[in-house]
């Protein structure tokens, strides 16, 4: 009795764990795009964070203003072509040049270390922490 008991408990643990695998419906999820989102996100990071040391390098002595420059702004193109493909990535976007209803143009607060737009309670940057 006990091993009928075990070998129905069995089986159903067996099917229970099966299932998922036999159902003709299985939806494919493709995760390339969210993947490749995320690797976009921690390349913006790295730049951010690049972009950053450059500065306190260059703030401690140890770059020269030429080494600085270049530096920068081969750091700066790379980023801003990493947006532009992000914002590609993320689709249509309403017209930013316009500005929102209630609010005007001269309220909305930009990180001067980074670009990103702020709210008007913010005391640090979300992007890259830069006190405002």
């Amino acid at each position: 009795m006990i091993e009928i008991i075990g070998i129905c408990l069995a089986l159903l643990t067996g099917l229970y764990v099966a299932y998922p695998l036999l159902q003709k419906r299985q939806q494919k999820v493709s995760f390339a795009s969210n993947h490749r989102a995320e690797e976009f996100e921690a390349r913006k990071a790295e730049i951010y964070a690049a972009i950053k040391d450059i500065d306190f390098d260059f703030q401690m002595g140890k770059l020269s203003q030429e080494d600085y420059e270049q530096l920068r702004s081969q750091y700066k193109a790379e980023a801003v072509g990493l947006l532009k493909h992000i914002d590609q990535m993320q689709g249509p976007h309403k017209d930013s040049s316009q500005p929102q209803k209630g609010k005007s143009r001269s309220t909305v607060k930009f990180c001067h270390q980074c670009g990103q737009p702020l709210q008007q309670s913010d005391e640090f940057c979300t992007a890259c922490g830069e006190k405002v």
